[in-house]
C-alpha cells in the first residue's frame, strides 16, 4: 500500500503543471500588468500559478491574485545577484514542484535562471517587454555590450517579445538565436475598455472637474521613460491657440516634482491636472478626448490597446512595438519621440479636424479587437507553456536514461 501510494504520488507530481512567474522590480507598471493578466487567467487551461517578487508587488497586484488563487513567495532583493534570496527562491521551487520558470525582464532571468536550473526545472522562459535602455546606456559598446545577456540565455529555453520590435532587439541586438524567439503580443480585456454611454462620461468628466472644454489625457508612470517633460513642452506651444485644453496626467513616480515646477514655469498650473495611480481606466478614457503617449521607448504599450479598445483618438511616438498598435494615419497618429513641436502638431490636427479623430478612433478600435484580444495572448502562452514543459520531461527522461 504504501509503495503504491509513492507511485501514485511520484506520477502526480510528474503531471503537474506548476508555473512560477519572477518578477523582480516592485513598481507596478506594463510588465507587472502583463504577468498579472497570465497569471490570473492560467489556471483555465490546466496551469497552477505561483509567483515569486517583492513584497510590495504582490501587495499593489492585490486582490487579483488572491481571486485566481495564485500561491506567492515575497522576495526582497538586495542586489540582482542576492544568495539568500535565491536559496529561498530554490526551496520554494523544489517544494511546490514547478516545472516552468517565467522571467519578466532580462533582470528576472539573470537572478533567477541559474536558480530554476539548479532546482531542477525543466522550462526556463524569459519575456522580452522592450529595451532596458537603463541598461543599454551602461553597457560596454560593441558585441561585448550583452555578453551577460548572451550567457544567461544558455540557461533559458525561449524568449516571448511582446512585439515584433521586441523580438528584432533580441534577436539583432543581443544576439540570441531566432530559432528561440516567438512573438506574442500583449493582449486586454478589451471588453472591459468598451465605452458605455454618454452618462457615464458625464459622471466622470463632472468629477474631474471638466465642463466643455476639450481634455487631453495620458496614462503612465511618472518617470523619464513616458516623455511626459516632452508632452509638458508641447502643451506651451499649444497654449496660446489652445487656451481652454486641459491635460490630465494619470500616473505617478519620481519625476512628479519636477513636471509640476515644469508647468508652473511655463504657466500650464492650472491646465496640467496630476490625477495621481487611478484605478478607473475605462471611465478615464471615456471621459478624454484624446489620449497622448510620449514615450521615449516601449515594448508594446498596454495603454495604445486599451485607449483603441475605448474608440478613443491617440497620438502616440513612433518608438519600438507602438507602431505596431498605433499605424500612423490609420488607427493614431505618430510623431518622432522627443519632439515637442511634432507632438503639438498632431494633437492640434486631431482638436481641428474631428471627423479624422472618429475615423481614426474607429479603425483603431476594429484592429485592436481583431489582433489584441487577452484571449489570443493567453492561448498562445498556454501552448508555449505546454510545448516547454514536454520537452522538459523529455529531456529529463534522456538524461536519467544516460545517467
Amino acid at each position: 500500500m504504501g509503495n503504491r501510494s509513492l507511485n501514485d504520488t511520484k506520477r502526480s507530481n510528474a503531471h503537474r503543471r506548476a508555473v512560477l512567474h519572477l518578477l523582480t522590480g516592485s513598481v507596478f507598471g506594463g510588465a507587472e500588468e502583463h504577468a498579472l493578466s497570465i497569471l490570473t487567467t492560467m489556471s483555465a487551461y490546466g496551469f497552477e500559478p505561483y509567483l515569486a517578487a517583492p513584497g510590495e508587488l504582490i501587495a499593489a497586484m492585490e486582490p487579483g491574485l488572491s481571486a485566481a488563487g495564485v500561491k506567492c513567495l515575497p522576495l526582497e532583493f538586495a542586489s540582482r545577484l542576492d544568495l539568500v534570496a535565491g536559496a529561498r527562491l530554490l526551496r520554494f521551487i523544489r517544494r511546490e514542484n514547478i516545472v516552468l520558470v517565467h522571467c519578466h525582464l532580462f533582470t528576472a532571468s539573470l537572478f533567477g535562471a541559474g536558480v530554476a536550473r539548479m532546482a531542477g526545472v525543466g522550462a526556463v522562459l524569459e519575456t522580452c517587454h522592450g529595451p532596458e535602455v537603463w541598461r543599454m546606456g551602461k553597457a560596454l559598446r560593441g558585441s561585448w555590450s550583452f555578453w551577460v545577456d548572451r550567457q544567461v540565455g544558455r540557461l533559458v529555453d525561449k524568449y516571448i517579445a511582446v512585439s515584433h520590435a521586441a523580438a528584432h532587439h533580441l534577436i539583432a541586438t543581443k544576439g540570441v538565436p531566432k530559432s528561440k524567439v516567438r512573438v506574442i503580443h500583449n493582449g486586454r480585456d478589451l471588453a472591459r475598455f468598451a465605452p458605455t454611454d454618454s452618462r457615464r462620461r458625464a459622471a466622470t468628466r463632472a468629477a474631474l472637474g471638466l465642463g466643455d472644454e476639450p481634455a487631453c489625457l495620458t496614462l503612465a508612470r511618472l518617470d523619464d521613460q513616458k516623455g511626459h517633460r516632452h508632452l509638458i513642452d508641447a502643451l506651451a506651444i499649444l497654449a496660446p491657440r489652445r487656451p481652454n485644453l486641459v491635460t490630465l496626467l494619470a500616473g505617478e513616480g519620481p519625476l512628479e516634482p519636477a513636471l509640476r515646477a515644469q508647468c508652473a514655469a511655463l504657466g500650464l498650473a492650472d491646465r496640467v491636472r496630476f490625477l495621481g495611480h487611478r484605478r478607473d481606466v475605462p471611465e478615464l478614457l471615456e471621459a478624454a478626448d484624446l489620449v497622448v503617449l510620449p514615450s521615449l521607448y516601449e515594448g508594446l504599450p498596454l495603454v495604445a490597446i486599451e485607449t483603441l479598445a475605448a474608440r478613443r483618438p491617440m497620438v502616440a511616438t513612433e518608438v519600438d512595438g507602438t507602431p505596431e498598435v498605433v499605424i500612423h494615419e490609420r488607427t493614431g497618429l505618430l510623431a518622432p519621440p522627443a519632439n515637442p513641436p511634432a507632438l503639438a502638431a498632431a494633437i492640434e490636427r486631431l482638436l481641428d479636424d474631428p471627423a479624422l479623430a472618429s475615423r481614426l478612433a474607429s479603425e483603431g478600435c476594429k484592429f485592436v479587437q481583431e489582433n489584441f484580444a487577452l484571449q489570443r495572448q493567453i492561448e498562445q502562452t498556454a501552448a508555449l507553456y505546454s510545448e516547454l514543459i514536454e520537452l522538459g520531461r523529455i529531456g529529463r527522461k534522456g538524461e536519467g536514461k544516460a545517467a
